[in-house]
């Protein structure tokens, strides 16, 4: 069980670790440029996954048949969505937390 556990876990790390990274411009005011380029790379992703698809390649090349047939489960979701929470929570902690005292 271990191993089901510590893969999604360990990339929600990094996913914490490299949202905080793109969009740390953003979050402390130094303009939206970061943002764009978050929400970039995420559709860029979609897009060429899609393009996979709709071109066929997954038949041509079966290494990419993996790839546009993966779907994880819930679980594995929640392990890494709460991952990446609990990552940006303690960087943030960390980091400095506003305080409003």
């Amino acid at each position: 069980m271990g191993s089901c556990i510590l893969k999604p876990a360990f990339m929600g790390l990094m996913m914490g670790a490299m949202m905080l990274w793109m969009l740390h411009g953003w979050l402390i005011g130094e303009g939206p440029a970061n943002m764009v380029l978050f929400v970039l790379g995420h559709v860029a992703v979609v897009a060429a996954i899609a393009l996979i698809a709709a071109l066929g390649l997954h038949r041509r090349f079966p290494g990419l048949t993996r790839l546009t047939q993966h779907r994880p489960s819930l679980s594995h979701i929640v392990i890494m969505l709460g991952s990446a929470a609990l990552f940006a929570l303690v960087v943030h902690l960390v980091h400095g937390a506003p305080t409003w005292t």
